[in-house]
């Protein structure tokens, strides 16, 4: 998935890839997840697989516009577009020193391995969690305004705009039902693999990488969120 990155910086995730594996519409604004993709990466992504192994995955999954090689981004992002069933954009539209970002780009087949099965849904999942409370009250010109009214819709059926307990709830469970077992789980994986991932820096002491699992923390079934039902209590 060849895709502009609008960020100025390298990041591991698009607006696009965001909306493919997070559970969301799929009529976003792309600013509404731009503008949260480096907080979500810096706070959990980083964090979870180490600073030097994300720079080194990063520096893979990016790469600059050049006079050398302009055409033939240019031809793959058209390709990819095409097969996404989106228009292509122009040789005026991609200027030298933009950002392209596509793990087709990465080389490392255990990078690739990991981003299909864990990074690229725990990144969607991270993003989406940061971009709750912008989506829900924006910062405009006069003051903090909510994105959607109380209610909308008639004739029986209609759709509220969630509260502030709602949001509370849905940013608990996205962390401790979501992305913690998801951190967790990739932690496991990485270490039974982690020959293959020398720049992880995390302790893989009593992962079950030598035998019997023993020593994990739990989150992905001790840390929950309670069901929704008490969503109400004071």
């Amino acid at each position: 998935m060849y895709r502009l990155n609008n960020l100025k910086r390298n990041v591991l995730i698009t607006p696009d890839e965001v909306i493919f594996h997070a559970a969301t519409d799929q009529q976003i604004a792309e600013r509404q997840i731009l503008q949260n993709i480096i907080v979500a990466e810096e706070r959990w992504i980083a964090n979870a697989i180490c600073d030097k192994f994300y720079e080194d995955f990063i520096s893979k999954k990016n790469v600059t516009v050049t006079q050398e090689n302009k055409a033939d981004l240019l031809q793959k992002i058209n390709t990819s577009f095409e097969l996404d069933g989106l228009n292509p954009i122009k040789d005026s539209d991609l200027k030298i020193g933009m950002i392209i970002n596509a793990i087709e780009f990465v080389d490392n087949l255990w990078y690739v391995k990991l981003w299909e099965r864990f990074l690229w849904k725990l990144s969607a999942e991270c993003v989406d969690m940061t971009s709750i409370v912008p989506s829900w009250l924006r910062h405009t010109s006069i003051g903090q305004q909510m994105n959607n009214p109380n209610a909308i819709g008639g004739n029986g059926a209609s759709s509220a705009s969630g509260g502030v307990k709602e949001i509370n709830f849905k940013q608990a469970s996205s962390i401790q039902d979501r992305i913690d077992p998801l951190i967790e789980r990739m932690h496991l994986w990485i270490c039974q693999n982690k020959e293959n991932f020398p720049l992880y820096c995390k302790d893989c002491g009593g992962c079950g990488c030598d035998g019997e699992l023993t020593g994990v923390d739990g989150v992905s079934h001790i840390r929950k969120t309670n069901f929704i039902t008490n969503i109400y209590e004071d």
